[in-house]
């Protein structure tokens, strides 16, 4: 059964227990407010912070990767290799500029770091969460009560949590915590729906990490077990109900009263010491019995970072490639429109050019697609874009900068021609963003292809490109006589 991540009974309970008991402990300091007046405050705050916590949702079951083994990373190793001798390869028929050439160069370096790094005795932990709860004292505690007496190097740094870096990033593994070795998540209380997506989202991945409550002090002892165990149940959906740790990095000071033989209260204030055995044993375990796959793990995140490096550099050299050739295709789709206009635009008409555009990005981004898959791909995208609702969008808002030139607006032909170009440009841009990030080559994604067109769509709308795109189109089509009055004629 799925355990909810939300108790508004359980917390409200614990924490109604809790300012009770915080009542009692500063009842002398705050005496002229009252009892009673002090108790209604506590409760009427915690109302509110019920109120207004972030819901949670159920978690769902994830799907775990293998444990980490030396071949494994060894593989990711080779595979970074492989892709940047494909990238050599890709720059070899241009001219490389300097910048490319110490970029392979560099990615060359990391193969042989990340070989060296298999045997790596020393380990990196990265101490993150969100505001206030307690992530640099942690660290300060650590390094002077563990690291100091530890015979390994071990580095600690603390980071303050972003949960975009996981849910809303597709190539998760790439985030300011992906070169740690062991993650500690600290938290100081119940998890909030975006921490446990994200921690669910870092066992997908891989990635080693301890849940650490913090603050338990807070809390009277018999409510800890229960916490704790709801906790363990909402952790247990990710197959991580081991990791979860209680501290008190930072215990609150209590107040002492002793008695003296005359009768007499003295008061002071006592300072209580950080209460992190448990976690220290915890480290001490996975130092002893998981250190070589905390390592290899590491490995393979940092090949698969590399990977994605060289991924996006031979990406960018394509596109410089691609862009040319989507121009050269967007006049030719301009130009056919121009000389044979129809009502209405027909962009399966237009199917035979931009297959063969099709075909021709498909080669720069080694998808090699034959004429007859380009065409029933440019088939595709043109349904798609009626679907969308592109082409009419596209059409009215076209129509609206011509008809602020009389002589462009009454040249025969040109809103067909203005939106066979700015839609073939539209496809070509976002055929290549798909192609970018596609490795099979005999199936098309119509979803992921028909988000592309609407980013794309959507981003060039948003930048006012098309009055400038308009006056690009109008130079190439119409007579040298026409374009200077295009020019010379003054927008109404």
């Amino acid at each position: 059964m799925a355990v909810k991540l939300q108790r508004p009974i359980l917390v409200g309970g614990i924490g109604l227990s809790l300012l009770l008991w915080l009542l009692d402990s500063v009842q002398h300091s705050v005496a002229e407010l009252g009892g009673t007046t002090m108790l209604g405050i506590m409760v009427a705050s915690l109302g509110v912070w019920l109120l207004k916590r972030p819901k949670s949702l159920p978690p769902q079951k994830v799907n775990m990767i293998p444990s980490p083994t030396k071949e494994a990373a060894e593989e990711a190793i080779e595979l970074l290799a492989t892709s940047i001798d494909q990238l050599s390869l890709g720059v070899e028929s241009i001219n490389k500029s300097e910048k490319i050439s110490n970029e392979i160069n560099q990615l060359h370096q990391q193969v042989i770091t990340l070989t060296q790094e298999l045997e790596r005795q020393d380990l990196s932990i990265v101490i993150t969460g969100n505001k206030g709860v307690g992530k640099t004292t942690l660290a300060e505690i650590l390094k002077s009560q563990w690291i100091s007496k530890n015979s390994r190097k071990i580095e600690v740094i603390d980071i303050t949590w972003d949960s975009q870096w996981i849910t809303k990033n597709e190539n998760a593994q790439v985030n300011p915590l992906s070169p740690y070795d062991l993650i500690l998540f600290v938290t100081t209380g119940d998890l909030i729906d975006s921490e446990f997506q994200g921690l669910s989202k870092l066992t997908t991945i891989g990635q080693r990490f301890i849940l650490i409550w913090n603050k338990q002090d807070l809390y009277l002892p018999g409510q800890i077990p229960q916490i704790i165990q709801k906790i363990k149940e909402t952790l247990s959906t990710i197959n991580s109900k081991e990791n979860l740790v209680g501290i008190s990095a930072r215990p609150s000071s209590i107040k002492v009263r002793k008695y003296q033989q005359d009768g007499t209260i003295q008061e002071s204030i006592e300072e209580r010491l950080p209460e992190i055995s448990e976690l220290r044993e915890k480290l001490n375990q996975l130092l002893e019995q998981e250190r070589e796959k905390l390592v290899w793990a590491t490995t393979i995140r940092k090949a698969e970072m590399a990977r994605l490096e060289t991924k996006n550099i031979l990406n960018k050299i394509r596109r410089e490639q691609a862009v040319p050739i989507i121009e050269q295709y967007q006049w030719i789709a301009a130009a056919t429109a121009f000389a044979n206009p129809v009502p209405a635009l027909d962009l399966l008409a237009t199917a035979a050019i931009n297959g063969q555009l099709i075909v021709d990005l498909s080669a720069i981004y080694e998808q090699k697609f034959s004429l007859e898959k380009g065409k029933e791909v440019a088939v595709t995208m043109a349904e798609l874009m009626l679907k969308l609702g592109l082409v009419e969008l596209s059409t009215k808002t076209l129509t609206t900068i011509l008809k602020s030139n009389s002589v462009t607006f009454v040249a025969g032909g040109a809103i067909q021609a203005v939106s066979a170009a700015y839609l073939t440009r539209v496809a070509g841009i976002s055929l290549a963003e798909y192609f970018a990030t596609q490795t099979d080559t005999n199936y098309v994604n119509i979803e992921k292809l028909g988000k592309i067109l609407q980013r794309v769509f959507s981003q060039a709308q948003e930048n006012n490109l098309l009055k400038p795109f308009v006056t690009q189109v109008m130079s190439h089509i119409l007579p040298q006589e026409e374009k200077l009055e295009v020019v010379s004629t003054p927008a109404k």
